[in-house]
Parts: structure tokens; sequence; C-alpha cells
């Protein structure tokens, strides 16, 4: 009997501190884990927007930081909540973000991916000068998978776009090709302005102006 008394006390001595240790590793603090937003994140063009990242904190809920500034792009420091604004720029913009709490800290690289499409419309003249005016209709309708439907004058067909290494929007149709800059900011509406020309000639047969429909 001595012998049961003294291994039943032994049994929940150790069920005790076993019960003890699991309490207090329920209350540890570890860093950040399992910490990232939701892959890519395709933004329509011209838009604002958010996005809220998962986490697991380790028991201590810390704070949320940028390496660096990034254009049209904004961290709620507490929630974590990524968001953008019309500023940001076209394509990939890729942040880096870290979670940070008392243990350690965990990073993650969300990439916003910011498509261009749309409708513009507008109209352009035949000498290529700015300073005349715009006579000859011309509407463009810009698809994310770089095609396009353009009304030129008064014909309607489709094309290809493509932005070229050094920013300017080439738009290909018909025999005819346009060289275009594309200007935007979160107070600027955006606008297309350029030349058309025949394909295959640097010659510019005419000054556009398209103004992008909200």
């Amino acid at each position: 009997m001595l012998f049961l008394k003294h291994s039943l006390w032994i049994s929940l001595f150790c069920i005790s501190i076993i019960s003890c240790s699991s309490d207090k590793d329920d209350t540890t603090v570890s860093a950040p884990s399992d910490f990232y937003y939701p892959g890519e994140t395709p933004i329509p063009f011209y838009t604002h927007g958010s996005v809220a990242p998962n986490i697991d904190w380790g028991n201590e809920t810390g704070t949320y930081a940028l390496d660096m500034t990034y254009t049209g792009i904004s961290l709620n420091e507490t929630t974590g909540v990524l968001s953008w604004n019309e500023d940001l720029a076209l394509g990939s913009n890729i942040v880096l973000v870290t979670a940070t709490n008392s243990a350690g800290n965990a990073t993650t690289s969300p990439n916003l991916l910011h498509q261009f499409s749309g409708q513009f419309n507008g109209a352009y003249n035949t000498d290529a000068n700015p300073n005349t005016p715009t006579t000859i209709n011309m509407n463009i309708t810009f698809n994310v998978d770089q095609t396009m439907s353009i009304t030129d004058g008064t014909t309607t067909t489709n094309g290809t776009w493509d932005f070229n290494p050094t920013g300017k929007l080439i738009c290909t149709y018909d025999t005819f090709e346009l060289e275009l800059d594309l200007t935007y900011s979160l107070t600027v509406v955006p606008y297309l302005q350029g030349y058309k020309r025949t394909s295959g000639s640097t010659n510019n047969i005419g000054f556009i102006r398209l103004d992008y429909q909200q």
C-alpha cells in the first residue's frame, strides 16, 4: 500500500510539472512566423486599394515596417495593411516588409503588380505640330494582355502595345505605329501624348493627345 501511495504521489508530481511546463510554453514569446501577403497582387490601372497580411505573432504582437519609401505605397505599422494609391508605378512593385517583436523579426516581399489598361479618347492632326489643333478622332482601348482596339478617324481595327526600355508606349496597328508618353499621378488624370508614323519610318505624320476615360 505504501508503495502504491508513493507511486501515486510521484505520478501527480510529474503531471503537475508537465502541466506547469505546458502553461509556460503557452506564454513563451517567439519571433513572428508564417508571415506573408497574398502572392502577386494584380492592381487595375490608376486605382487605389489595400491588402492585409497573414502572421503568427508568437504570443507577442509587434509592429510592421517598410525598408524604404516607395512611391504610391504606405504601410500601417500596427495592422500591417499595405496600401497603394494612383501614384503607384506601372509593372511590378516588390516591397520588403518586416514584422518585429521582442523575440525577433520576419520579412516578406509582396509584389504589387500595377497593370496598364483602359480607354483613352482624343484626336490628332496630320502635320505632327503640337501647336496645331488635333482634328482627327482617335480612341484606343488597351487590354491587360497587351492587345488593343483602336478607332483612327473612321477606321476601327485591332493592334498591340508595349512599353519600350525608355518608357515610351509603342502601339502598332495596320501599317501605323504610335509612340506615346503616358503621364499620370494622384493629382493628374492620365493622358497620352505623342506621335503617329508609318511603321518602319522615323518621320512623324501627326501629333496625338488622348485622355483617360475614368
